[in-house]
């Protein structure tokens, strides 16, 4: 049986329709063919098309196919439902009475002209199976849902529009599949569509669930894409709406190379719903000559269906607390460092300053009025504030505090399993059931609080909680409405707030998109996979999740940017080249840009990355960049993506290049016509972390990069085309002396001969005390030396220092704690025949690639001015509690860009309960503190076990150099231990080696101050100037 009911039709096509079975959309006024959308019913075949897909379905069978082009593409699909408990489908082939019909609807949100096509399966039982399609004309995709009509209201748990036995696309030699996860605890994925590699794939995590790394199961999360690599067509399906249920596909590994998948469905899962009909969310299937484009249309389809929160602001950039000071991030550690960021990184656009997980409000006030005193002081700098909340978790310690307002306790808003015990989360942690009246007050509340204390930015952390499955107060609801409900809950409290608060997701689904303006890419930068560094899986991610950005999100969020990364200590922080791709991948990220690092404390070619104009100008463009091809990542072991290229605006193009090699150097070929531009015209390119000009090209560029290495280049029209030319390396070729080597094939002379897969290493044993001099053959002037260190599982180098040769001995250029492999040293042009690396310690042989040293014009850096780190000196470890020491000093120079103070950590089971602080003060004329111009602090884990020149930068400038100034050294909230274990410590000398200062201590929290061994005690320090 066929019905049409095309009533909205002009009368003489809706004749014709009736007359012959095909659905014609009206012409338009000016007579220009269009393409319509054409369905025909003949002797129980139906088809539906609009001139790209076609779609057929046997009403006698219950089964159908879809061509793209004329090329079938899914065989024998049939729908499906499946009730609650049953392990059994029910199926639009079992046997039942099937008709179709088709109406054109009055409006639709996706465009004119929409066909809607109806697929009736009807069962002896009564119950009605309804397979709907949406069809336009000139698109490339169709939209489906589904429904069941039961006269018995049976609970349904899975509702299927299409599942298949195979999905092919028509030719392509290197067919792969294209998944993403249900949450970023989780990663986004290719593979050969015949070998589908490894994952942790998984979906809602409870307590004592491992993530263990298998054989990937062939689900795909939210979306998927079946794509030719080298031709780079592509089917995209996936949710279009996600209001009712979770969705997912199910894809079956090729049985041959470039075969057909042998298996597909598009799905919906996730708790049961029940009545006499229970509906499904909407489907997209798409047809795409570019499966990139599609997965772009894929995204602005789902934004139609539900628009994303919209953000009139600019490009959040700023701090975070999390990874520089994770649980030591207390108000008196941070209230600095807000003065750090308005300083020196305001002016550059920084904005925001985020408090993370462990924030601690200011000892001595109530909680509430301590967040609202931290926000209103980063308010008075002229800076937004940021915060904090885990809205779905319920803590043990909150289990029976009661909810206010309400007659409930915690306990009682706790989501439930079908036996009535609380459902604990992977974290330990309750789940909340938001359903439940005492949980939306909770809930609502607790936003509140941040709107009321005035913060203008919200994380929100594992919210995948709140999509959890149980026995909900509402049973009625599943977890995705539930999700919905609370995330409603936490969007309309803030869009009430009268101001602008950016939201943005961490820990959560890709999938609902409507409630926040920002989602986190993937999991925490710091923790890797599988042999996955890091920064690596945040790459792939962030790569992989291009198409979200304005789409999905009005900005992605690919984590915050680390050129060090402290917080993993002296084993685990990066290499200059480390922390550089992950600034390509957080510039060409989407949308954020939240520095994680200890800002005082980073070296002058770690914050250069922070304070690069050029590359901060790409940030605040908010747009993501795509790969120009997707490997097999994550499934399959592959590197993530070498080139990605956005479009910038006047008609640029910036494109990151990135090699993951850790040991091979590279060269990139990047073809103009992959990047959307005249492959015949000449373009101006300019390298970004460098500004370098590099000259004009024509149909293609080829850039070479060392192991790790990384650059952005800008494609410009116009510009001269000279390039620039790069500063001569004066080491290059030049004798190298060393105190030792490993054999022959490391001698010193590895470390000039241009090459990075050569290197000098120390002899065996020999962690102390090491050095190696270059000798340029005749005096030249210098003013920057690059260090590469080579290394291997770890950093190997610890303290160090720089000199030169002044024609009668070495002198000190500048000091410090770790080199790295792109260590650069800008300093005060000086006029030297040879240049030393003196290696103080070591923590394994110490092992240099390649030293170069150079004369750039107009360049210069500090160098030191005072030190008292030359002569013996010894080490102590009591700075916790009420004690403080403090070092005297004077200026010779009105500036103090760095210091180098000596200090290490004496941990033996556990460690101070606050980080290191360091004061900068002036003086009275007692010599006791009068007014702290500077502090900044170190949390435990960052500090070495041994006394090292721990370098600071506080950036000081205008000094009085007629007044003395101190140096003060606390932890005030660590524990008074009786001991000198677990406890922060210092260099010193009795032997007065500094005479223009001198050390003084303080037992009762800096009250007052004694002088100690008639004032020729001096603590282990270096002051630099850039005068």
């Amino acid at each position: 049986m066929s019905r049409n009911k095309g009533r909205f039709f002009k009368p003489f096509m809706l004749m014709l329709a009736i007359l012959t079975g095909v659905a014609v959309m009206p012409g338009n006024s000016n007579g220009k063919t269009v393409a319509t959308v054409q369905v025909e019913n003949k002797n129980g075949i139906v088809t539906a098309g609009n001139g790209t897909y076609a779609l057929s379905y046997d009403l006698s069978s219950g089964r159908g196919s879809i061509a793209w082009n004329g090329v079938t593409v899914m065989e024998n699909f049939h729908s499906a439902y499946k009730l609650a408990g049953q392990e059994a489908t029910v199926r639009s082939t079992d046997p039942a009475t099937r008709t179709a019909e088709w109406t054109k609807p009055e409006t639709s949100i996706y465009g004119r002209d929409e066909v809607k096509l109806t697929i009736k399966t009807v069962a002896d039982t009564g119950a009605v199976m309804a397979l709907n399609v949406y069809l336009l004309p000139d698109k490339a995709y169709f939209l489906a849902d589904m429904s069941v009509t039961d006269p018995t209201a049976a609970p349904i748990e899975m509702l299927e529009p299409f599942e298949a036995a195979s999905l092919d696309l028509p030719g392509g030699s290197d067919k792969r599949v294209f998944t993403t996860p249900y949450s970023n605890n989780f990663d986004f994925g290719v593979a050969p569509v015949h070998d589908f590699g490894n994952s942790q794939n998984g979906a809602d995590r409870f307590e004592g669930e491992q993530l263990t790394w298998q054989k990937f199961n062939g689900i795909s999360h939210w979306v998927t894409a079946l794509f030719d690599e080298t031709s780079k067509r592509g089917i995209v399906a996936g949710a279009a709406t996600a209001k009712k249920w979770k969705s997912a596909q199910r894809l079956g590994e090729a049985q041959s190379e470039n075969g057909p998948l042998s298996a597909f469905a598009l799905y919906n899962w996730g708790g049961s719903q029940s009545g006499a009909v229970v509906e499904s969310d909407k489907f997209f299937v798409g047809f795409y000559d570019d499966y990139q484009s599609g997965l772009e249309e894929y995204g602005k389809v789902y934004d139609t269906g539900e628009p994303h929160l919209k953000w009139n602001g600019s490009v959040p950039m700023g701090y975070n607390t999390y990874y520089s000071h994770y649980n030591y991030a207390t108000a008196e550690a941070m209230y600095p460092m807000v003065d750090y960021m308005a300083k020196y990184l305001k002016p550059l656009g920084y904005e925001y300053f985020n408090l993370d997980g462990g924030f601690q409000p200011e000892k001595g006030l109530p909680s509430e009025e301590g967040m609202k005193a931290f926000a209103d002081y980063v308010h008075s700098k002229g800076l937004k504030v940021g915060g904090y909340q885990t809205p779905f978790t319920i803590y043990d310690a909150w289990l029976d505090l009661p909810i206010p307002g309400t007659p409930y306790t915690h306990r009682d808003i706790c989501l439930k399993d079908a036996n009535g015990n609380l459902i604990r989360t992977y974290l330990g942690t309750y789940a909340m059931d938001v359903t439940h009246p005492g949980a939306q007050v909770a809930l609502r509340n607790a936003i509140q609080q941040y709107v009321d204390w005035g913060f203008d930015y919200l994380k929100l952390d594992f919210i995948d909680m709140g999509m959890y499955e149980g026995q909900h107060y509402d049973p009625s609801v599943n977890g995705m409405q539930a999700y919905r409900i609370g995330m409603g809950i936490i969007r309309d409290t803030v869009l009430a707030a009268g101001r602008p608060i950016y939201l943005n997701e961490s820990i959560a689904p890709l999938l609902p998109a409507a409630f926040a303006h920002g989602r986190r890419s993937a999991c925490d930068t710091s923790i890797g996979v599988d042999g996955y560094s890091g920064i690596e899986r945040q790459a792939f991610n962030t790569a992989a999740s291009w198409w979200t950005n304005g789409t999905l999100y009005e900005f992605n969020d690919p984590d915050m940017i680390m050129p060090e990364n402290f917080t993993q200590g002296f084993w685990y922080k990066y290499t200059q080249n480390e922390g550089k791709q992950l600034a390509t991948t957080v510039a060409m990220g989407g949308g954020h840009w939240l520095i994680g690092d200890n800002l005082p404390f980073l070296s002058e070619e770690r914050m250069d990355v922070l304070e690069n104009k050029d590359l901060l100008a790409i940030v605040k463009m908010g747009k993501a960049a795509k790969p120009v091809q997707m490997p097999n990542v994550y499934h399959k072991g592959e590197r993530p993506p070498s080139v990605l290229y956005l479009q910038g605006g006047k008609g640029d193009v910036y494109v990151g290049l990135t090699n993951w090699s850790t040991s091979e150097d590279t060269r990139l070929t990047v073809k103009m016509a992959d990047l959307g531009l005249n492959p015949h015209a000449q373009y101006t390119l300019t390298e970004v972390y460098s500004g370098r000009t590099l000259g004009k090209f024509l149909g293609e560029f080829v850039y070479p990069l060392p192991p790790k290495g990384t650059a952005i280049v800008k494609i410009s029209n116009g510009g001269s085309g000279k390039g620039d030319n790069e500063p001569v390396n004066l080491a290059l070729g030049k004798p190298v002396n060393v105190s030792s080597s490993w054999s022959a094939d490391y001698d010193g002379n590895k470390m000039t001969d241009g090459l990075l897969n050569t290197r000098w290493s120390a002899a065996d044993g020999h962690t102390s005390g090491e050095w190696a001099e270059i000798d340029f053959g005749q005096p030249e002037r210098l003013n920057r030396v690059v260090i590469k260190e080579h290394k291997g599982s770890y950093l190997q180098i610890a303290n160090y220092a720089l000199q030169y040769w002044d024609g009668s001995r070495y002198v000190d250029l500048t000091k410090g704690f770790t080199v790295g492999d792109n260590k650069i040293i800008n300093f005060k042009t000086v006029t030297t025949s040879k240049i030393r690396l003196f290696m103080t310690s070591n923590y394994i042989i110490p092992s240099i690639e390649e030293i170069e040293a150079y004369n750039v014009e107009g360049n210069g850096g500090p160098v030191i001015v005072q030190d008292s780190s030359n002569s013996g000196y010894s080490w102590y470890s009591d700075i916790r509690a009420k004690v403080q020491r403090m070092q005297v000093f004077t200026l010779k120079n009105a500036d103090l860009p760095k210091l180098d103070v000596y200090i290490y950590e004496s941990y033996r089971n556990t460690v101070p309960a606050d980080a290191y602080y360091f004061d900068i003060v002036t003086l009275d004329e007692q010599d006791n503190p009068k007014e702290k111009i500077f502090s900044a602090s170190l949390p435990a884990y960052n500090i070495p076990g041994s006394d090292s020149a721990y370098s600071i930068y506080p950036r000081l400038t205008n000094l009085d150099t007629s007044k003395k100034y101190g140096l003060i050294l606390k932890s005030p909230s660590s524990v008074m231990t009786p001991t000198t274990d677990n406890n922060y410590g210092f260099a010193y000398s009795d032997g007065d080696p500094y005479p223009d200062g001198y050390e003084k201590l303080s037992l009762d929290g800096g009250v007052t101050w004694l002088t100690e061994n008639g004032g020729r005690r001096d603590l282990i320090f270096t002051l630099y100037s850039n005068e």
